[in-house]
């Protein structure tokens, strides 16, 4: 579980060296010979950038531009990707025609408080100069350019030294070449070098737990996954709720944000410059720890508790976030609210404002109707257990009082929602942090509640959608 805390500050810097761009520059005309053939050379280009938001708006300031040995995604704009994403990185030629495009969130929120967050974001390596950008989704399905500039992939100023860090790489599962499938990278954090097996085991874990679950079930065939082991100095990572300090390779940390149990990194540079030992179009950070948390967003990595009791389901769930944008489908009950008052439909795949706007269709492919589910009694129970959670935590109860609690509320919510779950689509009340004004598919999901069994319809065809635009 994760509240909208999950896109809290992460705060790093990272190092400059930018003169290979000036903002506003159009790149030089490329010749007919470049023309001919892809726009695109081996390796991939790694953009650094501080994301800093604020109430009059938000902007981007790139760090670093790095080039990295491997890239196994997409590399042209030829075929239409999934239109996901708060931002989007695009890459354009001399005619202002896209040459990549791809969407992402960041870990920072637009919103009254101050935050800034760092991020990563790649792209194939461009052949030769172009032009570079970050927009801004806006209403009506316009696009706001934040950051933009010439580039040249040949100027000095492009860091191309070896990776910073030493890594160990492993495939678990290898399935063809790296264009044709969706690569998974699962990194860790709080590892030391003796406990290198135990990552092993751990990632094999993850993975198993990956593909226990529809869709990923069906198309584990589609996947390479690899397992980047990178030492920490101490084992475990740091828990900035229960005052707990440790030095890890990444820097991951409980209470990243305003939840105690949302778990991420802070050095993403780092995470970044590991990941580059293997070709990644998803990444799966395993912290080496017990305590529940986690976080996600889409474009960035997947960060799981692997030790926790509940790490199957953080599993699938973080990583849905990751690949297929997917939004919270739960909310916290607060008397008769929270109720989304707004207009502006969600992109997200799985929740919509209503019938006119929703993006699933019933059995009989029409739209989908407003479906009734007894949600004030599970308004009434979930609202009560997260009282007891919050108890637990604030009095800083051991994890097995924590586990046994979320094993309670886990079965009692199975069988609040077993008599409603016979699949019918529609239009369910309750989504995306509100329990008014915003729709899911189906009365219950991955994304809604604890079990870990089975996404909805909208959420599993997002998936199969995800994965598709990387496995070809």
């Amino acid at each position: 579980m994760h509240s909208p805390a999950r896109r809290s500050a992460l705060k790093l810097t990272a190092a400059a060296g930018l003169g290979l761009l000036t903002a506003g520059c159009k790149p030089p005309a490329p010749t007919p010979a470049a023309r001919a053939e892809s726009p695109f050379a081996e390796g991939a280009l790694r953009f650094d950038f501080r994301h800093l938001t604020r109430a009059e708006g938000d902007t981007f300031e790139l760090e670093r531009l790095r080039a990295e040995p491997r890239w196994g995604g997409r590399n042209d704009a030829s075929t239409p990707s999934p239109d996901w994403g708060d931002y989007r990185l695009v890459l354009l030629d001399r005619e202002s025609v896209p040459l990549y495009r791809a969407g992402f969130e960041s870990p920072a929120a637009t919103g009254a408080r101050p935050a800034t967050a760092t991020l990563s974001l790649r792209s194939p390596m461009p052949r030769s100069a172009l032009r570079a950008a970050v927009e801004k989704r806006r209403a009506g399905g316009h696009w706001q350019a934040l950051w933009t500039a010439a580039l040249d992939p040949a100027a000095a100023a492009l860091d191309r030294s070896p990776p910073a860090l030493a890594t160990r790489a492993e495939a678990l599962l290898a399935n063809g070449a790296s264009d044709a499938k969706a690569d998974l990278a699962i990194l860790g954090d709080g590892y030391t070098n003796d406990e290198h097996p135990k990552f092993i085991a751990d990632a094999r874990r993850a993975m198993g737990y990956l593909f226990s679950a529809d869709p990923f079930s069906g198309r584990a065939k589609d996947f390479n996954v690899y397992a980047v082991f990178t030492p920490s100095p101490e084992s475990g990572v740091e828990d900035r709720f229960l005052g707990v300090r440790k030095r890890t390779a990444f820097s991951a940390t409980y209470y990243a944000g305003e939840a105690e149990r949302t778990l991420a990194m802070r050095d993403t540079v780092s995470l970044h410059e590991a990941a580059s030992a293997v070709p990644w179009d998803f990444m799966l950070v395993l912290a080496n720890s017990r305590r529940y948390g986690g976080s996600a967003h889409y474009g960035g990595p997947a960060v799981v508790a692997i030790d926790s009791a509940a790490a199957k389901y953080l599993v699938l769930h973080e990583l849905a976030h990751t690949i297929a944008g997917l939004a919270e489908e739960y909310y916290v009950p607060d008397g008769r609210g929270p109720v989304y008052r707004g207009n502006i439909e969600p992109w997200h795949p799985n929740v919509t404002l209503g019938a006119g706007a929703a993006k699933w269709a019933d059995a009989e492919r029409s739209a989908p109707a407003p479906r009734d589910w007894n949600k004030a009694e599970y308004d009434r129970r979930f609202a009560r257990y997260v009282e007891r959670y919050r108890a637990l935590r604030s009095a800083r109860a051991g994890e097995a009082a924590v586990e046994a609690l979320m094993r309670e509320e886990r079965a009692a919510q199975a069988a609040l929602l077993r008599d409603r779950t016979a699949r019918r689509v529609g239009l369910y009340e309750g989504a995306h942090g509100y329990a008014r004004g915003v729709y899911r598919s189906e009365v219950d999901c991955i994304m809604f509640s604890l079990q870990n069994e089975y996404f909805c319809g909208a959420c599993a065809a997002a998936l199969e959608r995800g994965i598709s635009d990387r496995a070809r």
